[in-house]
């Protein structure tokens, strides 16, 4: 079977990033199976014509040079119209392909998006590795009988359905790593230098990487792209998460597993993942996407042992994201980070106002929590790293202010996102 995978570009606006690494880890499956691949990296692909969309003619010189069962496309919300164009496009040039979609623009609206999107067959609901490994099998098989596959949603007639829920994958040790083989990857390496910290700044050979699947905070504002319990809570609940907790608690059952909000392949597999990209590739810089590396101690410290005992702490920085309350409640586990090649932890203040932070945001952090992990940073050889956003729903002007108080009596540089 030949199986062609699409990423779309993911904005107008940055570099080459760690997004469409998706169609790596789907690749990595397919050749698993003895089926021949390729991915259509646009997103890469677009820094050959100065960081805009990848001209229609490219695409479909590309997607009509071979003949494709299967072709899957995915990306963020952001992407929803550009994904729209290329479904179009790749119906005209494939038009006996199976078009299957999934990832966070198709996961919380499936149904909406088959109809807006008449070329797609298929969507994968939330986690997609184990519904596309089944999606693969059916077509190999020649029995197409996606009915029974769960984690879909189809077209019937002039409807659609849903099959049954898809756990979350119990042990992320499966998960292959992304097929980098196939990526563009010096065009990746040309965009390397990223301005998190003196060693990420000058790389030259810059990957990104993401193990995490989930987060265990709650915020409101943050979504995880069906792979964590909440997503599903929404999911499978329509938005509402006591009724669809219900449903999750059948998937439990059936699966016998319980699906958390937050979850890591074992540390082994993550430095492993790494000791693969230095030795195959000569990366010289490690971003980790993970989206709450410091939330998860126990995890982190054994990474960390791990990644000195592997002589890899002096060879090859790394950087990543983490969230106050972990640091405010364990800060030495920064200098864990330090000692084991950290350079860098990027921090989502989000607000320096205690009412908004509780009635907005909703991350189980405070003011105090905030101001401990700058003091914790300063503290070190790090510079602080925050985020922040600004027009949240109950925010007033006074609140406002408070944030910017904590800005100037820090002496924190700052670039807020705008809701």
């Amino acid at each position: 079977m030949k199986v062609l995978l699409v990423a779309p570009e993911v904005r107008m606006d940055s570099t080459p990033t760690v997004w469409p690494f998706w169609a790596g880890i789907f690749a990595a499956i397919v050749e698993k199976k003895g089926g021949q691949v390729g991915i259509l990296d646009l997103n890469a692909l677009r820094m050959k014509y100065d960081g805009s969309q990848v001209p229609i003619q490219v695409i479909s010189d590309e997607i009509s040079a071979e003949k494709w069962d299967l072709i899957g496309i995915g990306g963020l919300t952001t992407t929803y119209g550009r994904i729209k164009e290329l479904c179009s496009l790749i119906k005209k040039c494939s038009p006996n392909s199976l078009l299957v979609s999934g990832g966070g623009w198709a996961t919380y609206n499936p149904d909406e998006i088959l109809q807006l999107v008449p070329e797609l067959d298929l969507i994968c609901i939330g986690e997609g590795e184990e519904t596309f490994s089944e999606i693969y099998d059916e077509m190999e098989h020649g029995t197409n009988d996606f009915e029974k596959i769960n984690g879909l949603c189809l077209r019937d007639g002039t409807g659609f359905k849903f099959t049954g829920p898809r756990a979350l994958i119990s042990d992320l040790n499966t998960v292959p790593y992304p097929a980098y083989d196939l990526f563009e990857l010096d065009l990746y390496f040309k965009y390397s230098k990223a301005l998190f910290s003196v060693e990420s700044f000058n790389s030259k050979r810059r990957v990104s990487v993401v193990w995490e699947r989930g987060c265990p905070r709650g915020c409101t504002f943050c979504s995880h792209n069906g792979m964590s319990r909440i997503d599903l809570q929404n999911i499978y609940g329509d938005g509402d998460r006591i009724s669809g907790e219900k449903l999750v608690r059948i998937s439990d059952k059936q699966n016998d597993t319980f699906q958390l909000p937050a979850r890591w392949p074992t540390p082994k597999y993550a430095v492993d993942n790494i000791k693969l990209l230095q030795e195959k590739y000569d990366a010289d810089f490690i971003t980790i996407v993970d989206e709450n590396m410091t939330s998860n101690r126990k995890w982190t410290e054994e990474f960390c042992d791990l990644y000195i005992d592997e002589g890899l702490s002096e060879t090859i920085k790394w950087g990543t994201l983490g969230d106050a309350p972990s640091v405010a409640v364990q800060p030495s586990l920064v200098k864990t980070m330090i000692d084991a090649g950290c350079t860098y932890i990027s921090f989502g203040f989000e607000s320096a106002s205690d009412k908004v932070l509780n009635q907005d945001i909703q991350k189980g952090q405070t003011r105090a929590h905030l101001q401990k992990t700058i003091d914790t940073i300063k503290g070190t050889k790090l510079q602080p790293l925050t985020t922040f956003m600004i027009g949240n729903e109950h925010e007033n002007i006074d609140d406002l202010m408070e944030t910017v108080d904590f800005w100037i009596q820090n002496h924190v540089e700052v670039e807020p996102f705008l809701c």
